[in-house]
């Protein structure tokens, strides 16, 4: 029996295998990206850096990703999603060994933004996968599961990372190229995936596209609402595309928002160990493993049907409110750090872990087929920009002003974000792909 669109072909076992793999990628680069802040204060006594230098090695790997996303996200509309779905992983399993090998500042700058390249490719690459096989119904949580998998990834880091070093102290190699394993078990499970079937109808290939979906998904497909050419359009005609009047303002809005949340979520994470150290908390490594481990209070419900139930717009909106709200108490707290200041800051892990659940799911339900991979490397290129300067410059405005100067420009750059999303931030749950990119705004 054919039925009309992918929107429509029931779950199955495929889809749930295909959800898996994909979340091995960002569970990759929660781990890649977040081990630095395991290990930070190590390097900060090991190589003596400076407030510029610790800022620059927390920011390099996110530099990596604004370069990896605008070029995956391209190259993945031009050569389809699946050989760079396996290519960009080989990337991470061999960077990740070259970490442990390094012995110098300069070497692990290198591999980290080497490393970041590669992640930033698999944000486009793994996300358009995911969007182009999956049902309407399980697209928003398979897409915010996406994020879940980054924090699981992320908050690993810090456990790992943590127990590493308390038997292996100050050995900081072997925590940064602790994240081979994780790599290439990853490498292997991704072994055998097929091609996009809309990538292949978009370009043309319509015999393949059927053929795929018949023996991943058992069932036969309408692609009428994909228009077929005879080869990928370029990526000039494809930046010329995304950057007309039609999807301009969507760019914009998505770039806008995930910047926003970013710059200052890669910022406090990374360094929130010596964050804590700033307002004299006990153990601050410790106590930043805590807090982290505490996302998946705000990503596991968002996964589980929350982005569903109350819709994309009303998490976006509320996720900025509180995470601003949660930074704007710590900013005013006038004493040391301690129970208050802890949970605070785990209201803010939270919630801002909730409305990262969206990251993945508004750039690919708002864009079409043939531009999808390069919207969200775009957008993805442009949050880790913002990330990559948010992280950069914390360490220096909190030698320059302090922590809680710091904190209080965080919290406004949230609040910027809660009245971008009430002003733009469109519906889209419960539509299909086809309906969702045809939104625009005004």
């Amino acid at each position: 029996m054919e039925v009309r669109t992918l929107d429509d072909v029931p779950a199955s076992a495929f889809h749930l295998r295909l959800a898996l793999v994909a979340g091995g990628g960002p569970f990759c680069d929660g781990y890649i990206l977040g081990v630095i802040g395991v290990v930070l204060p190590v390097l900060v006594s090991s190589f003596h850096l400076s407030a510029d230098a610790t800022g620059l090695v927390g920011a390099a790997s996110l530099l990596g990703v604004f370069m990896g996303g605008f070029a995956g996200g391209i190259a993945s509309d031009r050569f389809g999603r699946k050989i760079l779905y396996t290519v960009n992983i080989l990337m991470f399993t061999v960077f990740s060994a070259a970490q442990y090998f390094c012995n110098s500042f300069a070497a692990l700058l290198v591999w980290r933004l080497l490393i970041g390249i590669a992640i930033g490719a698999d944000y486009p690459i793994a996300t358009a996968y995911v969007t182009e096989f999956m049902p309407r119904r399980w697209r928003g949580p398979a897409l915010s599961g996406l994020i879940t998998f980054w924090w699981l990834g992320y908050v690993c880091s810090f456990v790992v990372g943590y127990t590493l070093l308390s038997f292996f102290p100050e050995n900081w190699q072997f925590v940064m190229g602790s994240s081979f394993v994780p790599s290439l078990f990853l490498l292997l499970c991704r072994a055998g995936m097929p091609e996009s079937p809309l990538w292949l109808m978009s370009v043309g290939r319509v015999t393949e596209a059927r053929n795929i979906v018949k023996t991943f998904l058992k069932t036969e497909i309408s692609f009428e609402c994909v228009r077929p050419s005879v080869v990928p359009d370029s990526p000039g005609k494809v930046m010329g595309k995304l950057c007309s009047p039609r999807y301009r303002g969507l760019l914009i809005f998505v770039s806008a928002f995930w910047i926003l949340q970013s710059a200052p979520a890669f910022s406090i994470h990374t360094l929130q160990a010596q964050i804590l150290a700033q307002m004299h908390m006990n153990n601050p490594i410790l106590a930043a493993c805590v807090v982290t481990c505490f996302t998946f209070l705000g990503i596991l419900p968002v996964t589980f049907g929350l982005i569903n139930l109350i819709g994309r717009r009303t998490l976006l909106i509320w996720s900025f409110i509180l995470a601003a709200l949660s930074l704007l108490f710590i900013a005013l707290w006038s004493g040391e750090a301690g129970w208050a200041v802890m949970a605070a800051f785990i209201i803010y892990s939270a919630v801002e872990a909730a409305g990262s659940g969206l990251q993945f799911v508004y750039p690919n339900e708002l864009f079409p087929t043939e531009i999808r991979g390069t919207a969200v490397g775009f957008a993805s290129s442009a949050s880790r920009l913002g990330a990559a300067l948010g992280t950069f410059l914390l360490p220096v405005g909190v030698a320059h002003f302090g922590v809680r100067a710091t904190l209080f420009a965080a919290a406004s750059l949230l609040a910027l974000g809660a009245f971008i999303s009430w002003r733009w931030a469109p519906e889209t749950a419960g539509l299909s792909l086809s309906e969702a990119s045809h939104i625009t705004l005004s």
